[in-house]
């Protein structure tokens, strides 16, 4: 019976998991807030500002995210157990409001600062906190009593619920309640997989290169591989700032904690972030794959790195283009195209420009190529028309 109860449990956990990648709760999502420049390599956190963090103090005792269209509970509310968290948010009137709940971890992760820590928030809005960590509502992938929580250092990861003092541990774990100021958008998926095999995670709108580095790389070096990438035509990759790396994990999937289609099997790999470590300026945030938490390392180590661009920025794909305009045979590709097209690029999975042709008739065919995915791209001046292929080994 105890088998049957925890089976009982592991399902509902990894529902509620893969429910709430469902839900589109954050209108954008904001930067890490970081503004300091650490190296002269262009590509850091501090020389991209996107979405800069933006509250309101709504005099209610409630925060207002602008970027996100978050409130948020002003002062935490204290230490406590985790089941006392749940409670305190179900039960909570604050602002006259009662759909009160905890955060999932990407909305707690969402409010750090990653140019402040203990705590890392924006306290010209929110008050100041003794607590060491903050509980979301979820429980770690196939671990009921370890639960995510943000920290005063400006991380996120799993801890025992026990560790709080109220559960008899020593850590300070804070409650901080939060509400859809609107109605969450469902998603009937989370992510699309574009022509040219980049996925856009439509939670953030973010896209992202499915395949890492292929080696491990220096800090410095990740980040002059992502500036020089133009995969699919795009020159505006870049590598993740801690927060949207974190954003790429599923905590309904573990080692990897990665969701499944962008096709990552190394269980246990470490990926830099562009963000550096508050203080410590020779160390700079990653997330490891085994969980999807977030820590640092020194900048000489050597970690891999999956590139990102913002989705909404230049129109990816054209999805007019049929897929049986394309086809491999014999380790050759070979593309149906029309009289108006004047140019063939082909990029191989790292986004290198590998051949250039100009058509000279209906059917275009790539010299042998050696097994792998490429990206070819036809254009006629005015359009562009991406196609995937793969040479199977």
């Amino acid at each position: 019976m105890k088998l049957l109860l925890g089976t009982t449990l592991f399902v509902l956990q990894v529902l509620t998991m893969q429910s709430q990648e469902l839900l589109k709760t954050m209108k954008d999502f904001p930067d890490t807030g970081q503004n300091t420049g650490y190296t002269n390599v262009f590509g850091e956190d501090a020389d991209y500002t996107i979405y800069p963090p933006n509250y309101s103090d709504m005099n209610n005792g409630i925060v207002l995210d602008k970027v996100t269209g978050l409130q948020w509970q002003k002062a935490d509310a204290g230490e406590m157990t985790y089941e006392q968290a749940i409670v305190y948010a179900d039960t909570s009137t604050l602002g006259g409001f009662t759909d009160w709940r905890l955060p999932n971890p990407l909305e707690a992760y969402s409010i750090t600062l990653l140019s402040k820590n203990r705590p890392p928030l924006d306290l010209t809005a929110f008050a100041p906190s003794t607590a060491e960590y903050w509980w979301t509502n979820l429980p770690q992938y196939n671990d009921a009593s370890k639960i995510w929580v943000t920290n005063a250092g400006g991380g996120i990861g799993n801890h025992l619920k026990k560790e709080t003092i109220s559960a008899g541990g020593t850590n300070k774990i804070h409650a901080r309640i939060i509400r859809d100021a609107s109605a969450p958008e469902i998603l009937s998926e989370v992510h699309v997989r574009t022509m040219y095999g980049s996925i856009i995670d439509k939670r953030t709108n973010l896209e992202w290169f499915a395949t890492p580095s292929p080696d491990s790389i220096t800090w410095e070096q990740a980040l002059q591989f992502s500036e020089q990438s133009n995969m699919g035509s795009h020159d505006d990759w870049r590598m993740p700032n801690i927060k949207e790396l974190f954003s790429l994990t599923s905590q309904a999937h573990s080692s990897p904690s990665i969701h499944p289609i962008f096709g990552i099997t190394s269980a246990n790999t470490m990926y830099w972030s562009s963000t550096t470590l508050l203080n410590q300026n020779d160390k700079a945030w990653y997330m490891d794959s085994r969980y999807g938490i977030t820590t640092y390392a020194v900048k000489t180590q050597r970690l891999k790195v999956i590139m990102v661009r913002n989705a909404q920025s230049i129109s990816a794909i054209d999805e007019s283009s049929p897929e049986s305009a394309m086809y491999t045979h014999n380790n050759v590709i070979s593309v149906n195209v029309n009289h108006k097209q004047n140019s063939i690029d082909v990029f191989d999975i790292l986004g290198n420009r590998i051949l250039t042709a100009s058509n000279q008739s209906h059917e275009w065919h790539s010299p042998i190529l050696s097994s792998g995915i490429y990206f070819i791209q036809l254009k006629d001046g005015t359009t562009i028309q991406t196609y995937t292929a793969i040479i199977a080994p």
